[in-house]
């Protein structure tokens, strides 16, 4: 068992049981344990129906959406729990299981979900009990207690490929809200490796950078499933302010050929709430780190002229200019240059 026990909860869309599952988990067990959802095949959105009975006991859902459980995820897990996907569901040796029966709140209206929620309910608080997590609070009831300003992020689209070029820009008004920006001193920023459940935050900060235009060539967030391929499992990592994301780092293989195992491809955001504090130092001094301890010899980058804090930061870091691939490719209808940039290590690959 880990220090903080890991739940995960399948089912076949992600959208109703295992949705309201985690809903019930994180509430009643704060930051006690950790919690996440997926589906063997995701639908398109979580039910509204489910939306509105969890909204009834004051836990908002709304801004959750379908995705597909990972093996880093299963993995993860102490334990996993089943509602319904039977043989499509994930088996690994050892770890534990169970599987609840529960009826599918597909198609039914609140007066029908409301049994199944409640059942959902009494089944966790069981759970976090065998788990040895006192709940955070008592029973869920009364309307909701406020608006949610968790992460939103874009549309499920396929792997995430170009290049990533530097710190996003953008609207920031949900981080905002969430970091409490003021005129008082910034709190410190921490750097840690990124976790499965990071996923919602990171995607909200990739897609303010998407918005900005001038961080990449992508135009939409892809789907956890393709950026977690798109990137290499080791050097993912997060930085915090006040245990909120405001930014991540990772990087990307640029070659299959052995010859090109020690180089990688970097991608560096940071929210636009987040800017001044030195997220994106800290970020990048990280993965240079893991990367040098992995014997990883050079990271290169591209980046487009126009996003000179990006490009004033890789310098800062010890990168060094190649050149400019002249209008490689269109963003919006517009040709773009791209300035390739790289850090070659001079403690790994001697």
């Amino acid at each position: 068992m880990t220090e903080r026990p890991a739940v995960l909860f399948l089912c076949v869309h992600n959208a109703g049981r295992s949705q309201m599952a985690l809903g019930w988990f994180q509430h009643l067990a704060g930051d006690r344990a950790v919690g996440w959802s997926g589906g063997s095949e995701p639908g398109d959105e979580v039910n509204p129906s489910a939306v509105e009975a969890m909204r009834e006991v004051g836990i908002d859902i709304s801004r959750e959406f379908p995705k597909p459980w990972t093996e880093q995820a299963v993995r993860s897990a102490d334990v996993v729990v089943t509602m319904g996907c039977g043989d499509a569901c994930p088996v690994f040796p050892g770890k534990r299981y169970e599987d609840w029966t529960l009826d599918d709140p597909a198609g039914l209206g609140v007066d029908a979900v409301r049994p199944i929620r409640d059942a959902i309910e009494r089944r966790v608080r069981t759970l976090l009990a065998e788990l040895g997590v006192r709940p955070a609070v008592g029973p869920a009831v009364g309307p909701d207690v406020g608006p949610d300003v968790g992460p939103d992020v874009g549309p499920d689209v396929g792997p995430d490929v170009g290049p990533d070029v530097g710190p996003d820009v953008g609207p920031a008004a949900r981080l905002d809200a969430r970091l409490g920006v003021s005129d008082a001193a910034p709190s410190p920023v921490g750097v840690r490796p990124m976790r499965v459940e990071d996923w919602p935050a990171v995607a909200e900060v990739y897609a303010e950078g998407i918005a900005g235009g001038d961080a990449t060539f992508e135009t939409e967030v892809p789907s956890w499933a393709g950026w977690d391929a798109a990137h290499l499992p080791d050097h993912r990592l997060v930085a915090e302010v006040d245990g909120t994301v405001v930014g991540w780092t990772a990087v990307s293989p640029v070659s299959g050929r052995c010859v090109y195992a020690g180089v990688v491809e970097d991608s560096v955001y940071v929210a636009e709430s987040a800017r001044g504090r030195g997220v994106g130092r800290r970020l990048l001094a990280a993965l240079v780190e893991s990367t040098e301890n992995a014997g990883i010899w050079t990271i290169q980058t591209g980046i487009f002229p126009e996003n000179e804090p990006s490009l004033a930061l890789h310098r800062a870091a010890g990168f060094r200019v190649l050149g400019v691939r002249q209008r490689p490719g269109q963003l919006r209808g517009r040709w773009r240059d791209v300035v390739l940039l790289e850090r070659r290590s001079t403690v790994a690959g001697r």
